[in-house]
C-alpha cells in the first residue's frame, strides 16, 4: 500500500505541473506581470523595483516615430520633420551588428534576437546625466527634438522607465552604441564654479537647512509615480570635482535614484556575462575622469560614464557616487 500510494501522489504530481504547459492553458488567461521587470530579447527579468515599460500606461515609448509632447495634430512625423535637425530619422534607433558576422546579422535583422547572442554582444553599461531635470522632459529632448534615445531613464523618485528592449541599438553614446545599454538619471546636471544659475533655478535650501529640487513649474509638473515625492540630493553639500581635466560642480543624485541605479545595474550584470560590475579604473586604483583612450575603450567592459567615450562629454558629473553604486550592486547579487 505504501508503494502504491506514492505512485498515485506522484501522478497527481504530474497531473498538477502539466497544467504549466502552453497547451493546457486557457485561452484568454490574462499573465500578470509584477512591475519590477526589464524587457531582455523579448524575456522578463526581474529588478525588484519600479519599471514602466514603454507598453506600460504612462511610459515612454522609443519606438513611437511621432513626437510625443506635442498637439497630436502635430506629432507625426510628416508634420514633424521641418521642425526637426536636417538629419533626423523617423527611427530613433537601430541594429546592433557592429559584433555580428554577415549570418548573424541576416539572422536578427527582423528583430527577433536570441537572448545567448545579445548577451555575447553587450558589455557596457554607459550611464549619464540626462541635464534635462526629470524624465518626462529627458524624453521631449532626446525622442521630441533630437531623434535620439536611451534604453532606461530613472527619474528624481526612482522610477526606472525602458523605452526599448535592450536587444536594441540604442542612439546614446556614439562608439560605444553597438555594446551598450544607457541609462540617463534625471538630474539638471553639472556647472563650472562660475555659472550658478542652473543651482539657482533647481535647487532650494529648506528650514531645515536641507536642500530640495524645485522642479520648475511644481512636482505636479513632473510626472513622478510615487505620490507627494518632495525630492533632495542624497549628499546635501554641493560636490565639486574635475571631469575631462575642467573643475564642475553638481548636486548629487536623489536616495531613490541611486536605490534603483543599484538594482538596475546588478539585474544588467547578471543577464549579461561579459558587463563587469565595476568602473573604469586608473593604475591607481581609482576612478578615471576623462575619456578612455581608444584602444583601452575598445577591449572595456563594465559601467562606464558618457565622458568616458567622448570628450565633449561630461555626464554622469562629478556627483556620481560610482562605488556606492558597484557595492551596492555586488551586495545584491550575492
Amino acid at each position: 500500500m505504501p508503494v502504491l500510494a506514492l505512485y498515485l501522489l506522484v501522478g497527481f504530481v504530474v497531473l498538477g505541473t502539466g497544467c504549466a504547459g502552453p497547451g493546457s492553458r486557457k485561452p484568454g488567461a490574462l499573465l500578470k506581470r509584477s512591475g519590477d521587470e526589464i524587457i531582455v530579447a523579448g524575456q522578463l527579468f526581474h529588478t525588484g523595483t519600479r519599471v514602466i515599460t514603454w507598453m506600460d500606461p504612462g511610459g515612454y515609448d522609443a519606438y513611437r516615430v511621432e513626437r510625443r509632447f506635442v498637439a497630436i495634430t502635430e506629432s507625426s512625423w510628416e508634420r514633424s520633420v521641418t521642425a526637426l535637425p536636417a538629419k533626423a530619422s523617423p527611427n530613433r534607433y537601430g541594429l546592433r551588428q557592429e559584433r555580428l558576422t554577415p549570418e548573424q546579422a541576416e539572422t536578427v535583422r527582423g528583430g527577433g534576437w536570441p537572448l545567448d547572442l545579445l548577451q555575447q554582444t553587450v558589455d557596457q553599461f554607459v550611464i549619464h546625466f540626462d541635464a534635462s531635470g526629470t524624465s518626462r522632459r529627458c524624453f521631449e529632448t532626446l525622442h521630441d527634438k533630437r531623434c535620439l534615445s536611451v534604453h532606461f531613464m530613472i527619474d528624481l523618485d526612482g522610477t526606472i522607465y525602458q523605452t526599448l528592449d535592450l536587444k536594441e541599438r540604442a542612439w546614446h553614446a556614439t562608439t560605444s552604441n553597438g555594446r551598450s545599454v544607457g541609462v540617463e538619471l534625471a538630474s539638471p546636471g553639472a556647472f563650472p564654479p562660475t555659472a550658478t544659475k542652473g543651482a539657482r533655478d533647481w535647487y532650494q535650501r529648506r528650514q531645515d537647512g536641507y536642500m530640495r529640487i524645485a522642479v520648475p513649474g511644481g512636482n505636479d509638473r513632473a510626472g513622478f509615480k510615487v505620490p507627494g515625492y518632495d525630492p533632495s540630493p542624497a549628499r546635501p553639500e554641493l560636490i565639486q570635482g574635475v571631469i575631462q581635466g575642467q573643475t564642475l560642480q553638481q548636486y548629487d543624485f536623489t536616495e531613490a535614484q541611486y536605490r534603483a541605479l543599484e538594482k538596475l545595474t546588478a539585474t544588467l550584470c547578471r543577464v549579461f556575462p561579459k558587463l563587469r560590475c565595476d568602473y573604469p579604473r586608473g593604475l591607481d586604483g581609482h576612478l578615471v575622469r576623462e575619456k578612455l583612450p581608444d584602444e583601452v575603450l575598445k577591449d572595456y567592459s563594465g559601467l562606464i560614464g558618457h565622458y568616458h567615450i567622448q570628450t565633449d562629454k561630461v555626464d554622469p558629473g562629478p556627483a556620481m557616487d560610482w562605488d556606492r553604486v558597484i557595492n551596492g550592486a555586488r551586495k545584491l547579487s550575492r
